[in-house]
């Protein structure tokens, strides 16, 4: 085949790409900024997330991936050509493509993810489900009858599926995950305590004090905001407790999620299951007390991932070093051509 083998978990919140024979070669926000009256792009990735927050109206920060669906064209195009480019630099040849996409992704998206991703450098192109590529990543064999069940918590979804024989028997996405928390943080702070602060404060107290269960032991961090009242910055503190119960309603409905699918699941396939445990990936999956939590609720054993934050992207290399795969389970490259 010729041109590189690319492999991208292309997400909310952030970017990773395999590249066949190099191994992780990527891994950035899927954030742009962009000047507001040229429409310029002025950072992608990393640089993006760093001014984010920090400039004047002059330049606007773009996350062009919503709730795991492309909602911004036009910069999603520019990110993943920026990052084409890096990648292939002067080759000849366009990169064959193994994009991941939610499960419940409906045609209008797929077929948006397609053209994002050919015009913006791909030559051929092959959408995989995350929840399949998140088995495949998590050391799943993709061959055997026994039901599993997958469920990836994203930074913009939660996608909830399970999986046999290579395909997906159930599957729904829930528009909940790692962003929705950070959003709920900021949410409490302002209404409840007449506290202003930006998505990267509350992504770090998420990662420091979120969590799916009350903490035996309560801890408190010092944070930076700057008053609701005058303006005027500040500084606060804030306890695992607060967080505790300002994110549950989040963790609740990620939970009813979860519950929804085991619903609608065959019987077998449930049994399945019950052997099984419920695999979780994605980086939410790391949130405190998620494990125990859904333990608890669905009583399930849940297993963690290796490397959670991995496995969607490790299952699409897997899928590139194994072309075979995609043909004997039905799926195949698309061109620009068979597009138009």
């Amino acid at each position: 085949m010729l041109g590189m083998c690319v492999g991208i978990d292309f997400g909310s919140t952030s970017t990773i790409m395999y590249v066949g024979g190099k191994g992780i070669v990527l891994d950035e926000p899927t954030m742009i900024a962009v000047d507001t009256e040229t429409g310029t792009p002025v950072a992608i990735g990393n640089t993006a997330y760093t001014i984010n927050g920090r400039t004047d109206d002059a330049i606007r920060v773009i996350s062009p991936v919503q709730n795991g669906i492309i909602s911004d064209y036009t910069h999603a195009e520019h990110i993943l050509r920026y990052y084409f480019q890096r990648l292939c630099g002067n080759s000849i040849f366009k990169p064959n493509v193994i994009l991941t996409v939610p499960s419940g992704a409906t045609n209008l998206d797929k077929r948006t993810f397609l053209d994002v991703a050919m015009h913006a450098g791909a030559g051929r192109v092959c959408l995989v489900e995350e929840s399949l590529a998140s088995a495949i990543g998590a050391g799943l064999d993709e061959d055997t009858f026994s039901g599993r069940f997958i469920v990836n918590l994203g930074g913009g979804s939660v996608d909830i599926s399970v999986v046999t024989r290579g395909s997906l028997a159930v599957s729904k996405s829930v528009k909940v995950g790692g962003k929705s928390i950070d959003e709920a943080i900021q949410k409490y702070l302002r209404k409840k305590r007449d506290i202003l602060v930006g998505p990267q404060t509350a992504e770090r107290l998420k990662i420091c004090l979120g969590s799916a269960v009350p903490r035996k032991e309560e801890i408190a961090v010092m944070a930076n905001g700057k008053s609701g009242l005058d303006n005027m910055p500040m500084s606060f503190e804030v306890t695992s407790t607060e967080l505790f119960h300002c994110i549950d309603e989040q963790i609740s409905y990620i939970i009813g999620g979860i519950k929804s699918v085991l619903e609608i699941t065959p019987p077998e396939l449930v049994g399945d299951i019950s052997e099984n445990g419920i695999v979780l990936t994605g980086g939410t999956s790391l949130l405190y007390g998620m494990k125990k939590r859904l333990e608890s609720e669905t009583g399930i054993e849940i297993i963690m991932a290796d490397d959670p934050l991995y496995s969607c992207v490790s299952g699409a290399a897997a899928i590139v070093k194994d072309m075979d795969f995609l043909t004997a389970n039905g799926y195949r490259f698309k061109t620009v051509q068979e597009l138009s």
